[in-house]
């Protein structure tokens, strides 16, 4: 299976001196969708956000046209990758939109899956289905919202962190990339996946399960955990198996390399 990770951080597109002239070079270098996208967000990080996505999405189609092999995460400046998309017209990329409003590439063989949050776009491009987040650790009231969100094992294990906030914090933001990417795996967006239960290393348990499938969890059939959490992987992230009680495996994927930050990838198995 091919998969290839990027990442960009905006903060250029935001310089006062430098960054409108970035923002002109970007427009010229995404497909057109994206562009029009873009032009009518409203100046600022949001648009900012959307032209790096495009910038990412041209690299990793490009790349994925030509490699048979997985890409681990590729960080770039926006310069960086401005100056490696430079002279070469835009790949004319076009999407439809499953039930659900996930985007696909309508010509192409490929999945992808996008996410932007603090500073940083988060690009994925796959030969299958495939969801992917990050997440900036924001300082939040997090065990209210764990509360509220998270089902009672994962809200336990986050009271259970002990007092040291930046350890609850990391814990909740893993929680909540996974969340995010399970949700943008199926495409039914993250309050689907809120009811699932994603306490890294242990069982999923998806939306609407049958009694039956619960009862499952802590014996051996459907919902038991294959591979542990902190298995390091060669891409530099703790991988992880766990299967669904409808028999679906889940591959799972995390990365901590940038400080305040947490990164998930979800896909089938």
């Amino acid at each position: 299976m091919y998969v290839a990770r990027y990442l960009l951080e905006i903060e250029e597109f935001m310089d006062a001196e430098n960054g409108e002239a970035l923002l002109a070079r970007a427009f010229l270098r995404v497909d057109e969708e994206r562009g029009e996208k873009a032009r009518r967000m409203r100046p600022g990080r949001a648009r900012a956000a959307s032209l790096g996505a495009g910038l990412l999405l041209q690299i990793g189609v490009r790349e994925a046209a030509v490699s048979g092999d997985n890409i681990g995460i590729k960080r770039y400046s926006v310069k960086q990758l401005l100056e490696s998309l430079d002279g070469k017209p835009p790949v004319p990329l076009a999407y439809v939109y499953g039930k659900e409003g996930k985007p696909y590439f309508r010509d192409l063989p490929f999945y992808f899956n996008l996410s932007h949050s603090g500073d940083y776009v988060l690009c994925v491009i796959s030969s299958e289905e495939i969801g992917a987040d990050i997440q900036q650790h924001c300082g939040k009231n997090v065990e209210k919202l764990a509360r509220r969100f998270f089902s009672e094992r994962e809200a336990a294990a986050l009271e259970q962190a002990g007092e040291e906030r930046e350890k609850r914090e990391g814990l909740f933001y893993r929680l909540w990339a996974r969340k995010e990417a399970y949700g943008k795996l199926t495409g039914k967006g993250i309050a689907a996946a809120l009811s699932a239960d994603l306490l890294p290393g242990e069982d999923v348990y998806p939306e609407n399960l049958s009694e039956k499938a619960a009862a499952s969890k802590n014996g051996s059939g459907p919902g038991r955990t294959l591979v542990p959490r902190g298995m390091a992987s060669a891409r530099g992230g703790a991988q992880m198996t766990t299967v669904r009680p409808d028999g679906k495996r889940l591959l799972w994927e995390e990365h901590d390399g940038i400080e305040g930050y947490s990164i998930a990838l979800c896909r089938y198995g």
